[in-house]
């Protein structure tokens, strides 16, 4: 009661004031409003410092039954959306043909990956690469006891569609690696051991060379290596030897997702064994004896290994520097290809026994259309053999 009091004597004044506002013109309107700034003052000065305490603390409280409110009404739509992801999860994993035990995992991966909702494991490799990683970090020990439970998982990555991604999707883990794909290994001393993947697990992949392992390719050891995908790039990763079956000629590596892809390629490329010859064109620039190297006009007989549109990988048994202008000359069944301009991209030297021999990427330059469609027909013709004829790799 004794806050009405106080304030009511306000109400009238500055209802007063007001009036006369709104019936006297200029003067009176100046007046009528000094008058209100000196009832409201008045007015405070009468308010009690309890009455102030009061009302302050309604008005916070006010403020935070509102922001409980908006706490509680944010989650209960968050619970609304993870309990429609999990059922999105339920009906996906039914599509997916994903058997009781295969559910039972992928749904301990979902909730140890902190993922948002549920059924974004279905839709982004990404996604269930990042879940994947934290479940296997929390339950290495248990796993490692029980192996049975990583070919749970790799036949849940096949379900899934995880094994083999398309080529206009990046790989981000070696586990997404594919049978077959073709590997180039560097050890310590810089050699070149050329091979293929030959078994991809979730918890190791192999990689079966083509000559004997060194001793300087040790179980501990670490190595470059350099695979190349079909229509995607080439990527490189340095990674420590976990174990080496000598007589099959196989390594065995740990996975990893530190993938580096180095380059984009916009053309198919295949192996190959085709006799080329090459004559040098031009010199890098700034070129001087002491880079040695063929000169101007020489010709050098070799082998191409790889083909696509855009470019091969040629061995010789001389080095060509990088940047030096090559003419190149090879046959295909049915037609022969000379004098294709074509420039040094990379070259690295290659041991067997006590041969030393010189791989060189090649870039073809200012192709004519008709030969470079030539090339291509043939690549895919060539791709389209050997992926009918294509079987498991076996190494005696």
């Amino acid at each position: 009661m004794k806050i009405y009091a106080t304030i009511r004597p306000v109400s009238r004044g500055a209802a007063l004031a007001v009036v006369c506002a709104l019936v006297l013109p200029g003067p009176a309107s100046a007046a009528a409003s000094l008058e209100v700034m000196q009832e409201l003052g008045s007015g405070f000065g009468k308010v009690s410092p309890f009455a102030l305490a009061v009302c302050g603390f309604a008005i916070v409280a006010i403020m935070g039954v509102f922001v409980v409110f908006e706490i509680i009404r944010s989650d209960s739509k968050q619970r609304e959306k993870i309990d429609i992801g999990w059922q999105y999860f339920a009906e996906m994993a039914g599509l997916k043909r994903l058997t009781p035990q295969e559910t039972d995992i992928l749904r301990r991966i979902v909730e140890q990956g902190n993922v948002s909702s549920a059924d974004m494991v279905f839709d982004s490799s990404f996604i269930y690469e990042d879940a994947l990683e934290a479940f296997l970090k929390d339950n290495a020990r248990q796993l490692d006891r029980d192996e049975t439970q990583y070919a749970l998982l790799r036949g849940l990555r096949l379900k899934m569609g995880y094994a083999h991604l398309p080529p206009e999707v990046p790989i981000n883990s070696t586990r997404q690696l594919e049978e077959g794909m073709p590997v180039s290994l560097i050890d310590g001393e810089g050699s070149v051991r050329k091979g293929r993947v030959m078994e991809v697990k979730e918890k190791t992949w192999t990689v079966a060379l083509e000559s004997e392992i060194p001793p300087t390719v040790a179980v501990g050891a670490a190595v470059d290596l350099s695979l190349l995908r079909s229509g995607d790039g080439e990527y490189v990763v340095r990674l420590p030897i976990m174990a080496t079956r000598l007589g099959q000629r196989q390594i065995f590596l740990p996975h990893t997702r530190t993938l580096e892809r180095k380059q984009l390629r916009n053309w198919v490329r295949i192996d190959v064994n085709i006799p080329c010859r090459v004559t040098v064109m031009a010199r890098p620039e700034g070129w001087t004896k002491e880079n040695g190297g063929p000169g101007v006009g020489m010709v050098l007989e070799g082998r191409m290994l790889d083909l696509s549109g855009g470019g091969t990988c040629a061995r010789f048994s001389s080095p060509i520097p990088q940047g030096c202008k090559l003419s190149v000359n090879f046959d295909l069944p049915g037609t022969s290809l000379r004098g294709v301009q074509s420039e040094v991209m990379r070259m690295t030297s290659v041991l067997k026994g006590n041969r030393e021999d010189f791989e060189h990427n090649l870039k073809f330059m200012s192709m004519e259309t008709a030969a470079q469609e030539k090339i291509v027909r043939y690549v895919f013709e060539k791709q389209r053999i050997d992926s009918q004829m294509r079987g498991p790799i076996k190494i005696d």
